[in-house]
């Protein structure tokens, strides 16, 4: 990842954890290097037990498709949702 690239992700955390108060930001990319194989890179931002625990809801979320609310979470929209 060059340089610029590395200012727009922290830019992006940084306002999303001090203007949106978010208490965790997980940045997972893949992107495919040479010799047709790819390369994943997760970096967490936050205290470990909140990463934690949105690293297990997406996961939830994405891989078991549980899309049911649980009683008492807060729907947000998403890229899909608009």
């Amino acid at each position: 990842m060059r340089v610029y690239e590395r200012q727009m992700v922290r830019a992006l955390v940084g306002h999303l954890m001090e203007d949106l108060s978010a208490d965790a930001v997980l940045v997972a990319i893949t992107r495919q290097v040479s010799g047709g194989k790819t390369e994943t890179v997760a970096v967490p931002f936050g205290n470990a037990h909140a990463c934690r625990g949105l690293a297990d809801y997406v996961y939830d979320r994405i891989v078991c498709g549980e899309d049911e609310e649980e009683e008492g979470e807060e729907q947000v929209e998403g890229p899909d949702d608009e």
